[in-house]
């Protein structure tokens, strides 16, 4: 390539900042003399020579390149400028959803609900699309995770457009891809379903939690907070959320909208409806909300908000000039399958199917504990956790992954610092990673996090879009050897009922009998809406007279991994059920 065909780009000024890199409009020159307006994406130069966020943001761009759906960011081309690692995406002029949040708490307003069915259903047919769409180059679906869905990760445009964003940590099937590990856990935490929370694969239907999340977050406009793991306190506290959004209208309407939530927010993936099952639903509540709709939305409030956005504050050396990106041997360094390879990093070697890898440790930041401006205009800046710099020492670390859920004790304790304004805001640990992560020693740097310990290599980076709250945490672990486990017997003795349901006003069984089959022990509780019981399994145990209705079991057997299962008992019935461990699952039913 020639000097005379390399395009130009007119940096015109800095839109968003994040601890990766920067966000500018540009205008793209070619040397035809055409010209368009575009939004660059700029890694920052102390990443630049990073194997790993060179390759990460690569790997995004060719999975963006392969996707082409209407709610979905746009990535037009992958190029270099100024010896950095360049994006070129389209340009959207709108704002995020957690912007519009705040805007709407300001005015005091509710966000009109069928305006809001129709954003839920535009980025319910986007995640559709990324997991299930065939790119039109052919082959098979791409099975895209997106892993960090929340209201600053979707755009709505002032020209009624929606857009899904930051693909940076989805999990994708596509041959492509440079950096390829195992033992990854991606996510914001006050939007992580409790399966991901407690370590386990990530499926699309997490995906589906998290719009759930985010759902009640712009029904309500006010955070969800802390979503506990376990079971028992994970429903209640469902309910309660679900119980107090308000809504009016048609009273048949209102339970339609609380009953899809509470699907989306089902504690068994499997319970939760699928993307294209929402695009229906969504479809049907906003055609029977009777208030704004989305064009008219985005004409008047989604324009107010984009204006009363203060422009970024910057002395960027970039802004005004006028920049050829760059051509290098390093540059055009083939990566996979012949596809150009910025910085000149050799492909990761994995035949692990995560989009993303671990790395060496980033190199350090410059201006410790730093702030980035708040996000403006287009798309994402990566959030810095909200932990001042001035704080005395980090975050508490997280016990390891092999480490079994908090203690209704531990649970107790933390629960008035989770149900603070900002507690989904939390960087590093907290009671949702406990079961995730390494012992880690937490370091804050500018826009993220660097962790170090727990037994090889470990890093946690928060990469997430618009203002504050919880950063995407990524956490590469080198994965320990397959060993005998070294649990002697179970953390319970016998059958406990921790939490005696008495209400008088339900239906009960007869009685109810759990029994364990194929291992010596396992670590099992059952929880109902009140209810909540411990178990060993080496006995049978008989739990007397139930509620009527379904009971969610976490089982643990010895020397396996963790299964969760619902039985579901019937009033004036006698029910017998036994966990075999051969199938993962409970036999058995009532009579």
């Amino acid at each position: 390539m020639s000097a005379a065909v390399r395009r130009q780009f007119r940096f015109i000024k800095e839109i968003a900042e994040g601890g990766f890199g920067k966000v500018y409009l540009a205008e793209q020159i070619s040397h035809d003399g055409f010209s368009r307006i575009v939004a660059i994406k700029l890694l920052h130069a102390k990443w630049s020579s990073h194997d790993e966020v060179v390759m990460r943001t690569r790997d995004e761009a060719r999975l963006l390149g392969l996707i082409r759906h209407q709610h979905i960011v746009k990535v037009e081309d992958l190029t270099a400028i100024d010896g950095k690692c360049a994006l070129i995406m389209e340009y959207l002029e709108g704002c995020d959803l957690k912007i519009m949040m705040s805007h709407l708490q300001d005015k005091g307003v509710v966000f009109p609900r069928a305006a809001l069915f129709e954003i839920i259903l535009a980025s319910a047919s986007a995640l559709d699309a990324a997991y299930n769409g065939i790119p039109l180059q052919g082959g098979e679906p791409l099975r895209v995770i997106h892993r960090d869905i929340k209201p600053s990760n979707i755009f709505v445009t002032v020209s009624g457009g929606v857009k899904v964003l930051d693909f940076g940590t989805a999990r994708a099937n596509f041959a492509e891809r440079e950096a390829k590990t195992q033992a990854l856990a991606f996510g914001s935490q006050g939007y992580m379903a409790p399966e991901r929370m407690l370590g386990e694969d990530d499926t699309a239907a997490a995906d589906i939690f998290s719009l759930g999340v985010t759902l009640y977050e712009l029904l309500a406009l006010e955070g969800f907070g802390r979503i506990p793991p376990r079971p028992n306190k994970f429903v209640a506290k469902i309910e309660s959320k679900i119980a107090g959004i308000p809504l009016d209208g048609d009273p048949e309407w209102c339970e339609q909208v609380r009953e899809t939530l509470r699907l989306m927010l089902s504690y068994e993936p499997t319970e939760r409806p699928s993307a294209i099952q929402l695009v229906d639903i969504f479809e049907l509540l906003a055609q029977n909300a009777s208030d704004m709709r989305m064009r008219r939305f985005c004409r008047t409030t989604v324009a107010e908000a984009k204006a009363a956005e203060p422009d970024v504050e910057s002395v960027d050396p970039l802004t005004g000039r006028t920049m050829q990106e760059d051509v290098s041997s390093a540059f055009l360094t083939a990566g996979p399958g012949g596809v150009p390879s910025i910085g000149g990093s050799p492909p990761l070697d994995s035949t692990s199917s995560d989009a993303f890898g671990s790395a060496p440790p980033p190199p350090p930041a410059q201006g410790l504990g730093a702030a980035p401006p708040p996000p403006s205009g287009f798309e994402e800046a990566d959030e810095s956790p909200t932990v001042a710099a001035t704080d005395p020492e980090p975050p508490p670390s997280p016990p390891p992954p092999s480490a079994s859920a908090p203690s209704d004790e531990e649970e107790d304790e933390d629960e008035d610092e989770w149900e603070d304004e900002d507690e989904e805001e939390e960087a590093g640990g907290g009671g949702a990673f406990k079961v995730v992560v390494f012992l880690l020693v937490v370091m804050i740097v500018v826009g993220g996090v660097m962790v170090a310990g727990g037994g090889g290599l470990a890093a946690v980076v928060f990469m997430t879009s618009g203002g504050g709250g919880a950063g995407t945490v990524e956490v590469p672990v080198d994965k320990p050897p397959d060993k005998p486990p070294e649990e002697k017997a179970s953390k319970f003795t016998g059958s406990t009922i921790k939490t005696v349901d008495e209400r008088a006003d339900v239906k009960r069984t007869k009685a109810v009998t759990l029994k364990f089959e194929g291992a010596e022990w396992a670590d099992i509780t059952i929880a109902g809406t009140v209810l909540k019981a411990e178990w060993d399994g080496k006995a049978p145990f008989e739990m007397g007279p139930l509620a009527d209705g379904k009971y969610r079991t976490t089982v643990k057997p010895m020397g396996g991994k963790t299964i969760r299962k619902t039985i579901a008992v019937k009033a004036d019935q006698t029910c017998e059920f036994t966990f075999k461990v051969d199938k993962g699952d409970f036999e058995g039913g009532c009579e």
